[in-house]
């Protein structure tokens, strides 16, 4: 009788461990650029819709591209995660009659690898492909993405139209959003979740070091982090919905 009870309350731990939500980890000083859920696009209706374009670096990098319009907005993913990342967000923005293109970086999903280069360079590679296609072009990063986007902004010629920061850290993959914003001449808008983690934090840093006209900040309650705060219906997500609209509003 004691061997069948003792059995039965060994089941049932392992079934109370399979259902248990895992502990929450303690909050980071520092701000690591955090993974996208959304890691594979094998979506049909994108299969006209796919192009590439060179890299700084020579490798070609894979995009694809949605809507017709005069503002072309480049989506930098977020660490682990492809442009397909963007694909809800991106198709409400071609229905608002924007053209969008949402690129791979170097050596994920539809970009091939090289060993050299940094992440701003491929912005800046799917800045001028986006740039070739006339009109204006606005810059948007989602966390690391976020980080490349601001760095490549201030290098490059002409300047993009505008910018948009979704829970970029300070500094990712060698390089420093925090030390090259000083250094913008679009306009910016800086988005981020107060609780997650130290990325709040890095926003307002950032934007109180960045002299451009027309920067903006949002801080949402929750703690939804890059692309998720754009489609998410959680906590904070209606109102980082709403600045990022307000924001391309003024770029038509």
């Amino acid at each position: 009788m004691r061997i069948m009870t003792g059995i039965g309350c060994l089941l049932l731990l392992a079934g109370c461990a399979s259902t248990a939500e895992p502990a929450a980890p303690a909050p980071s000083p520092t701000a690591v650029a955090a993974p996208s859920p959304t890691r594979t696009c094998a979506v049909a209706e994108l299969d006209d819709k796919q192009v590439t374009f060179p890299g700084r670096t020579g490798a070609p990098l894979g995009a694809y591209v949605l809507g017709a319009g005069n503002v072309t907005l480049v989506l930098a993913p977020q660490a682990g995660a492809t442009g397909c990342s963007w694909l809800a967000w991106a198709k409400r923005q071609a229905a608002a009659g924007f053209r969008v293109v949402a690129f791979d970086f170097n050596g994920e999903g539809r970009s091939r690898r090289v060993e050299t280069g940094r992440n701003s360079d491929d912005v800046a590679a799917a800045a001028a492909y986006a740039r070739a296609g006339g009109g204006k072009v606005v810059l948007i990063g989602a966390s690391r993405g976020g980080t490349a986007t601001l760095v490549a902004a201030t290098a490059l010629d002409p300047a993009p139209d505008a910018v948009i920061s979704l829970s970029a850290p300070a500094e990712y993959g060698g390089e420093s959003a925090q030390a090259a914003v000083p250094g913008l001449r679009a306009p910016v808008l800086y988005v981020a979740a107060k609780s997650d983690w130290a990325f709040g934090r890095d926003a307002q840093a950032m934007y109180d070091a960045t002299p451009a006209p027309g920067r903006r900040l949002t801080l949402v309650a929750g703690v939804q982090h890059g692309t998720e705060l754009m489609v998410n219906t959680a906590e904070g997500t209606a109102d980082a919905v709403k600045a990022v609209d307000d924001f391309l509003a003024t770029a038509h």
